[in-house]
């Protein structure tokens, strides 16, 4: 609690400086004095202008972002179902879950037991920006339809305003309750963060803190043998254990600040002449600290589900912690839009601070790691004709002693009469040292302590993607050396042999002035299935009818179905919130349909979702991993204000 209360008090100690600062420092500003001037800044109407990006890549890049305001899929608020259109899952939001798509399983976190759960939460990479001319503000609530029982209930919240014309800050609050609709099912989330930046032609900062706090009921899913039919009430149902919970924390203190040299030039703007800093070279130094913590806790242990029993045998309180301190420094030699023949190019040299505690059959086990990397690239990304880049990173010293990380990207665009098509061909070569939790981990139900060799990843992924015909196609390779898998004892293994995943698909928008129609559809195969099982074929198709109502009201009325053929999905281990291996139980072959209506009036954006319409209707059973099956037939409605005035 002491150490959150020195992160909020440094936080808004810089924010107050920052802005101070920048009052003292206005280039060409002017301030109007006398009788007068208030009268006339009331009189001034301010247009609002928003502006939006992230941070990337160690502070490299700067990407546009894009203001949330869409309509057609606003339903869609489940955040691993904007990433994945085949998702195995715990069957209720917040719970525990895993992309069916191979090649999506990508983690914002470090911490090996938040990686199931780190869609929800909130990160420095994913953190957007703003700069805005007037204040801007997010309201976006969603409710059940019980408010007494399987209740779920969503508010979030976004706030951003500048101060002056470089300096902005905000701050998001997001909160979820989720009772589902089993015994011991609910889930708690709320993650906060406080950010800002300041943008000027030499000094560029980023700056966030960030709280994410996850509580959920583990029942280890429904016990076996019983139906999913409509004859028993959900709560009714038998589930494994009604006496687990976990919990897991995260904070993150983030900061990026970089000074940049370059020189101004005049360009021409209309009817005037304006002054345009074009910058050469950028020094970058980027810190954050993140401390996490999980915890598992089962009050008894008489019902014999775990098979191991290490340090207490009435009951699990697990506390595992991990901690990391990042320094990176970094040079940057920019891309010159005034040169015709330019790349730009970088290089870092970083270092990580890392602790590590966990329960231990004598006391705590505490041990602390450290690494030493360097890293560097060149890329082209102004170019019309191409863009291309290729970076790559080197552990020199410490735990990832060895490590290497080789990145490389084309990008061609293509003009095919009216169509602007790109090719995008992108290469991944690493060689990368096990998870320390994968090597070593100490509980009171689960314990390892292996000695893996390093893993050897090769991947290459293709695409070509049409904007007059909004159609994507692509494919992807990836050979894998020393795989490290969750086997069925829910242990860490080792593969023995080499790992081909490949997988190919199709990604087509039919778009028309009343129909909006979007197909996905996505093909994969596993040369190993002792390792890695994988659903052949995967589908999402979204039909939506569009219209406006009395010239004011955007109406959207829509049908979605999932789809994914039936395998052995990997089952979920509460204890060590990892899933694992398993070929006991398949799960597939079953459509999941929902309903919608989106609706929109000027500022205000409001849906109603009807899910799992097919449960009772449809035959086959609706699981969305081995043991959860996913909630019967229930509904939706959710509002989201804007105010940007």
């Amino acid at each position: 609690m002491i150490r959150k209360h020195i992160y909020i008090i440094l936080f808004v100690f810089g924010i107050v400086f920052q802005a101070t600062a920048q009052e003292n420092f206005k280039p060409g500003s002017s301030r109007k004095e006398g009788p007068d001037a208030n009268q006339e800044t009331k009189k001034k109407s301010v247009p609002s202008v928003i502006k939006t990006w992230q941070l990337t890549d160690q502070g490299a890049w700067i990407r546009p972002s894009e203001l949330d305001t869409a309509l057609t899929f606003y339903h869609l608020y489940l955040p691993f179902e904007q990433n994945s259109i085949s998702t195995n899952f715990t069957g209720n939001n917040g719970g525990a879950y895993q992309s069916n798509d191979f090649f999506a399983r990508k983690y914002q976190s470090d911490f090996y037991f938040f990686r199931s759960f780190d869609a929800y939460a909130l990160y420095p990479e994913a953190i957007k920006y703003f700069n805005t001319t007037t204040p801007y503000t997010l309201l976006d609530y969603s409710q059940s339809e019980n408010r007494s029982t399987k209740n779920e209930t969503r508010f979030n919240v976004f706030h951003s305003q500048n101060t002056n014309s470089k300096f902005n800050f905000g701050f998001i609050y997001d909160q979820t309750k989720s009772t589902g609709h089993y015994q011991w099912q609910e889930n708690k989330n709320h993650f906060i963060s406080l950010f800002s930046s300041y943008n000027s032609d030499h000094y560029v900062m980023h700056g966030n803190l960030i709280f994410n706090r996850l509580s959920t009921e583990e029942n280890g899913g429904i016990q076996k043998g019983q139906a999913l039919d409509e004859a028993q009430e959900t709560e009714d149902l038998l589930v494994k254990y009604i006496d687990a919970t976990s919990e897991i924390q995260n904070n993150i203190l983030f900061l990026s600040n970089e000074y940049r040299l370059g020189k101004t030039v005049e360009v021409d703007s209309a009817d005037y002449v304006i002054d345009s800093f074009i910058p050469r070279v950028g020094f970058i130094h980027q810190v954050e600290f993140s401390g996490s913590n999980r915890s598992f806790n089962k009050k008894s242990l008489d019902d014999n589900y775990f098979t191991h029993i290490y340090i207490d045998s009435l009951a699990t309180n697990d506390t595992t912690k991990y901690s990391r301190l990042t320094n990176i420094f970094q040079i940057k030699f920019y891309e010159a839009p005034d040169r015709k023949y330019t790349f730009g190019k970088r290089a870092y040299i970083g270092n990580d601070q890392l602790w590590y505690t966990m329960p231990n059959p004598d006391a705590s086990y505490n041990d602390k790691q450290s690494n030493t990397f360097v890293g560097g690239g060149i890329f082209r990304n102004e170019g019309s004709f191409w863009q291309w880049g290729v970076d790559g990173r080197l552990y020199l010293t410490g735990y990832r002693s060895g490590q290497t990380e080789f990145n490389g990207y084309i990008n061609k665009p293509l003009r095919i009469g009216k169509d602007t098509t790109s090719l995008r061909v992108e290469g991944v070569l690493k060689t990368i040292v096990p998870d320390y939790f994968e090597q070593k981990y100490f509980a009171n139900n689960f314990q390892w302590n292996n000695h893996f060799s390093n893993i050897n990843e090769m991947t290459v992924r293709g695409s070509i993607y049409s904007q007059e015909f909004k159609l994507k196609v692509g494919a992807n390779y990836s050979l894998l050396g020393n795989y490290i898998y969750n086997g069925a004892d829910a242990l860490p293994k080792q593969a023995g042999n080499e790992l081909l995943v490949l997988s190919a698909y199709l990604n087509k928008d039919f778009v028309s002035r009343h129909w909006h129609i979007r197909t996905q559809a996505l093909w994969q195969s596993s040369s190993r299935e002792e390792y890695l099982h994988l659903p052949t074929l995967s589908g999402f198709i979204s039909l939506n009818y569009r219209t406006l109502w009395s010239k004011v009201l955007y109406t959207q009325l829509g049908i979605d179905a999932r789809f994914n053929t039936k395998f052995y999905a990997d089952a979920y281990e509460p204890a060590t919130a990892r899933f694992y291996w398993q070929d006991n139980q398949k799960i597939g072959n079953y459509p999941f349909i929902d309903l919608h209506a989106n609706l929109k009036l000027k500022r205000t954006r409001v849906f109603f979702r009807v899910m799992n319409v097919g449960a009772g209707l449809l035959p086959g059973e609706y699981y969305v991993a081995p043991d959860y099956p996913l909630y019967r037939r229930t509904y939706r409605l959710g509002v989201a204000w804007s105010f940007y005035d």
